[in-house]
């Protein structure tokens, strides 16, 4: 999907007034995520957790949000909570901050994300670090703040609470996912670099998906009424020049790197349309009425049919549990019961 023919099903002129409304996103203070951030200050958000590694990227965050006149010079209305989302438990000292902080939740935007990586590296957990900044850790996040989503569905009249996860059209690269590789301690020898970490990212673009739709059926299931109320989905942004695609010219050199970007900048789409999809699913009423759940959408807001794999309800399910089980090695049993 390119800009060029960008479906145009959502404009940001329709967002929703969000006034009373408390969000937190995932590397929302740069790339799309700073755009995401600044689309909800502009419709009254009231409170934004920004939860992200780099404090100096956040305050020059600040200075644009604040150049835009999105924020007061006090800017309460945005939290920075640092985290690394591939460390286990730097994730929950983040949603303890969160917890600290507030008691609802309406808006979990998981948007950060590391792109395709020039080395190999393991977690703390030995985990992939791709895959465990990119999944693990957004999987971890969010059952730590499900209480606080809940809570938000019965702190608003006729509410509901939303979680969107951010994904990308490359997951349809990864057609097999063999969890036993995901705490390799190398990469696969017999492939490229470049070739590896197209396919790491690919495969965690893959988990978030899953993810999603594991969430959306469980809550379903949940026993309690205000689970039905949170609607979960994920999404592609689009083809975004972001400081991520600074990663190709490790792997086609300076030149060829540069290349790219400018042609994924003429052809893909713009900041402002990347954010719009996640917008829409974090707060458009059409989602509620049009019960999307534990769906998969392309730019902008446009219901699209994810990978074949992406689909596999058992491989959700497994992705789930390894997830769990990695969590509980690292935090304790009930880790996620509030």
């Amino acid at each position: 999907m390119t800009g060029i023919f960008t479906y145009q099903n959502f404009s940001l002129q329709d967002t929703p007034d969000l006034d009373g409304r408390v969000a937190v996103v995932t590397g929302g203070q740069a790339g799309i995520g700073q755009e995401i951030t600044a689309q909800l200050l502009e419709y009254g958000i009231a409170k934004v957790f920004i939860v992200a590694r780099s404090a100096p990227k956040y305050h020059e965050a600040l200075q644009a949000w604040k150049q835009r006149q999105l924020l007061d010079e006090d800017h309460p209305r945005v939290e920075f909570v640092p985290c690394d989302l591939g460390d286990i438990n730097a994730v929950k000292a983040a949603a303890d901050q969160i917890k600290q902080s507030t008691e609802y939740v309406h808006l979990l935007v998981c948007n950060a994300a590391l792109g395709v990586p020039p080395q190999y590296k393991r977690s703390p957990q030995n985990i992939d670090w791709v895959f465990a900044t990119n999944c693990v850790g957004h999987q971890v996040l969010t059952m730590l703040l499900v209480p606080l989503l809940k809570r938000a569905v019965t702190h608003t009249n006729n509410g509901d609470a939303r979680v969107v996860m951010t994904s990308s059209v490359l997951h349809i690269l990864c057609r097999h996912l063999d969890l036993d590789l995901l705490t390799s301690p190398s990469r696969i020898v017999k492939w490229s670099d470049m070739w590896d970490g197209v396919w790491r990212y690919s495969r965690s673009k893959l988990g978030n998906i899953l993810f999603a739709n594991e969430l959306s059926r469980r809550l379903l299931l949940d026993r309690d009424p205000a689970a039905q109320h949170i609607y979960v989905n994920s999404y592609f942004p689009g083809n975004i020049v972001t400081d991520q695609w600074t990663a190709w010219s490790a792997y086609v050199g300076r030149f060829l790197g540069g290349v790219l970007r400018k042609l994924a900048g003429f052809f893909g789409q713009s900041l402002q349309d990347g954010a719009a999809t996640a917008v829409y699913l974090a707060a458009s009423p059409e989602v509620r009425r049009k019960n999307y759940r534990g769906k998969y959408f392309v730019p902008i807001a446009t219901l699209c049919a994810p990978s074949t794999t992406a689909q596999d309800p058992k491989l959700a399910r497994h992705l789930w549990d390894w997830v769990d089980a990695q969590a509980t090695a690292t935090l304790g049993v009930d880790w996620d019961v509030d």
